[in-house]
């Protein structure tokens, strides 16, 4: 494979089995399940050496007797986000590449401050997602996979260290609170949602965000939801009108061949709320540099995602 930017050859995978920052359950079966549809293979397939960091289990930072008044789970989550911290900032300063494969979105938030101490303030974050997560009103039931970004900015709780909005771009949103409508306005935030896209086309989209991000590191936060339902049901927080299956991996693909990306959070993939629970439909060409994968319909999906982050490509 040709040599990349800020990373060697190298990734460093862990999951997040974490479903804490909503209601409902099944997020945190997603990283064996994508595991077992064949992840490991297809990385190394793609020449990728890989050092499978094992699972954070949200599960296992359950509190007791403990009310939140931020927002739902908040010392859980915030005792599970500050150990992803540890394992991005550690992948990253051995140059490796940084795969979270989650869990709800709530997980984003630790992986990308731990980016931001090692590649400080030249981090850039692509968010694909049909949300924008800056939600920042605080309540005991109120949930976090909607507020990472919040977080990150420095809306609810100062973080160690802040991403700056300029240095984020959104890609698919379309169900925005008003809140964010405001803080995307105020803080001149970039993003590009489907009446963009539809207008430029994916191309010019992603051509625009490269030019933007020239030269930086680059960490991709894609949750599934940015997805059309018709292409991944598998989700939580179904939004109609989303990205396409040939936008999504070419946006990827794109990401990749840049040689910039040292991050990637593939988030939301809920394997108990799929339509049918069998196995996706094989297509002939779906295995061409990959190996077999195999899984329910967006758990197969997130395994193609992850790939062509990686530098799956169709031709060359």
């Amino acid at each position: 494979m040709n040599q990349w930017k800020f990373v060697r050859n190298a990734v460093g995978l862990f999951g997040s089995a974490v479903h804490e920052g909503q209601t409902k359950t099944g997020t945190e079966l997603a990283p064996r399940a994508l595991r077992e549809g064949g992840l490991i293979s297809a990385l190394y397939n793609l020449g990728w050496e890989i050092n499978d960091m094992g699972d954070i289990q949200g599960k296992n930072y359950r509190l007791h007797n403990v009310k939140s008044q931020q927002f739902r789970n908040s010392q859980q989550i915030g005792v599970i986000n500050g150990e992803i911290n540890k394992k991005s900032f550690d992948i990253a300063k051995q140059n490796k590449f940084m795969l979270n494969i989650g869990g709800d979105h709530s997980v984003a938030s630790g992986s990308i401050h731990g980016l931001l101490q090692h590649y400080g303030d030249d981090l850039r974050v692509v968010w694909v997602d049909a949300h924008a997560d800056c939600n920042y009103e605080i309540g005991p039931n109120r949930n976090y996979h909607g507020m990472p970004l919040a977080h990150l900015y420095g809306s609810i709780v100062e973080p160690i260290k802040r991403l700056d909005p300029k240095n984020l771009i959104y890609v698919a949103i379309r169900d925005i609170d008003p809140m964010e409508r405001e803080f995307i306005r105020d803080q001149k935030i970039v993003y590009y949602g489907m009446d963009e896209i539809i207008e430029l086309g994916i191309g010019q989209v992603m051509n625009r965000i490269l030019k933007q991000f020239e030269g930086k590191p680059i960490h991709v936060s894609f949750d599934v939801d940015s997805i059309d339902p018709e292409f991944a049901h598998g989700t939580g927080t179904l939004v109609d009108g989303g990205i396409t299956y040939r936008e999504a991996h070419y946006l990827l693909r794109k990401l990749a061949s840049s040689k910039q990306l040292v991050g990637m959070d593939l988030v939301e993939v809920n394997p108990q709320l799929e339509t049918t629970p069998e196995f996706r439909e094989e297509f002939f060409g779906d295995f061409q540099q990959i190996g077999r994968i195999q899984g329910t319909q967006t758990v197969a999906l997130g395994i193609e995602l992850i790939a062509s982050a990686l530098g799956r490509t169709l031709v060359l």
